[in-house]
């Protein structure tokens, strides 16, 4: 079974703050051939503070099975584990990337013991959304950290903003998700999901003009378990990345940092159907 860490910034049910860190907690509590050995804190969506209030809540609102490990314990966390399961835990990071770094700047064998990353953030060229810019967040938020884990030739594959962009969650996927999930889930722990979503379908919808929002963190599970629905595209890093505090990867012809990098979601309705299956089967695993 593949064991995995999650370490990102959910701030799901904070006021107009992103979701998709959470919804994709949520996706990999519903995989059953996946170990989900814990979940580390960063930052970036919202501070530190922040970000633990949110997953503290979510897991009392939902009870739901999963440890998680805020920034002072994260990085012991990380290096316990992978000391523990050498080359067999798989890292998805989805917000800044400062436990990561810390963690080999700790234990500088860090890498070397990592089956693999996972990362969403990065851009290639100015990112818009329905025409409008977006800055970077992940890459941008600890660009020195960043680099070090880019640069760290473990097997890293970067699900960047341009692809993730595309990964559209509607106000009608919202509706079939609420459904699926109506009859397996409490009415309390419903309504806060319910409104959680629906309020930041209405942030975007403000800001973005289109009703549903960017389910940028989720293609880091989907690709997890099933990456044939992206295309496979493979780029050298240049070992010089100057452009990291806007979050702009640098690439090279010829060098020594491979990743990958899918440039596209081939196919966006079977990636949320499978996205609404996980997600109500994660939130079925209560500890009640």
């Amino acid at each position: 079974m593949r064991k995995i860490i999650y370490d990102c910034d959910n701030t799901f049910g904070l006021k107009n703050h992103d979701v998709d860190d959470g919804l994709t907690l949520f996706y990999l509590l519903g995989m059953n051939e996946i170990d989900l050995l814990g979940v580390t804190l960063s930052y970036g969506n919202g501070t530190i503070q922040e970000v633990q209030q949110m997953t503290q809540e979510l897991q009392t609102r939902l009870r739901l099975d999963f440890s998680y490990y805020p920034s002072e314990k994260a990085v012991d966390y990380l290096i316990d584990q992978v000391n523990r399961f050498p080359n067999e835990i798989t890292i998805i990071a989805t917000g800044a990337l400062t436990n990561l770094a810390r963690a080999q700047e700790k234990d500088p064998a860090f890498f070397n013991k990592v089956q693999e990353v996972i990362l969403m953030g990065g851009i290639t060229q100015p990112l818009f959304v329905n025409q409008r810019p977006v800055k970077e967040l992940n890459f941008s938020c600890d660009p020195l950290a960043t680099k070090k884990v880019l640069l760290s030739q473990t097997k890293v594959t970067i699900m960047n903003g341009h692809m993730t962009a595309g990964a559209f969650f509607s106000r009608e996927e919202l509706e079939n998700f609420l459904e699926a999930a109506g009859s397996l889930i409490t009415s309390d722990k419903l309504c806060w999901i319910a409104d959680s979503l629906q309020s930041w379908i209405e942030w975007n919808k403000e800001i973005f003009h289109f009703s549903g929002f960017c389910n940028w963190d989720m293609t880091t599970a989907v690709y997890l378990e099933l990456p044939d629905l992206f295309s496979q595209e493979e780029y050298q890093l240049a070992g010089v990345q100057d452009s990291l505090s806007n979050g702009q990867l640098t690439l090279a012809q010829q060098s020594d940092y491979l990743v990958k990098m899918p440039q596209k979601l081939l196919d966006l309705t079977s990636f949320n159907q499978l996205v609404i299956q996980r997600m109500v089967q994660g939130l079925t695993r209560s500890i009640d």
